[in-house]
């Protein structure tokens, strides 16, 4: 599965990612492109790349995801994370890290989370 990780995670989650092969790139410092999107438009552009999102947003990608199936839309998946369990801070990193790569690793496939969310505990 292709990921990125939405601006408000850190850029170095990805760095270690792509150091242990997996295509991860993350808004912030990587993909300036991205920074001034409109969340629906990252959605579509995502879609394009197939490309899941992960994001602690929730309250704003959970209705893109039910407009874009109400309509016939596609999208490439989205992760969605919490500040009580994985909060975001420097010592926090290895449990990122290990979260999401359980994610990564129970869904291979580049469709693995195609038009789903997923939960994070």
């Amino acid at each position: 599965m292709r990921l990125l990780l939405d601006e408000m995670i850190s850029p170095t989650i990805a760095r270690e990612f792509r150091a242990r092969g997996h295509d991860v790139v993350a808004v912030e410092n990587e993909r300036p492109d991205l920074m001034s999107c409109a969340d629906h438009e990252l959605v579509r552009r995502l879609a394009s790349e197939q490309r899941a999102i992960a994001t602690n947003n929730v309250k704003d990608y959970r209705p893109i995801h039910d407009r874009f199936l109400g309509i016939g839309r596609s999208h490439h998946g989205m992760i969605f994370t919490s500040d009580d369990t994985l909060p975001r801070n420097k010592a926090s990193l290895p449990l990122w890290v290990a979260t999401l790569e359980a994610v990564l690793a129970a869904h291979p496939g580049d469709d693995a989370l195609r038009n789903r969310v997923l939960l994070v505990p």
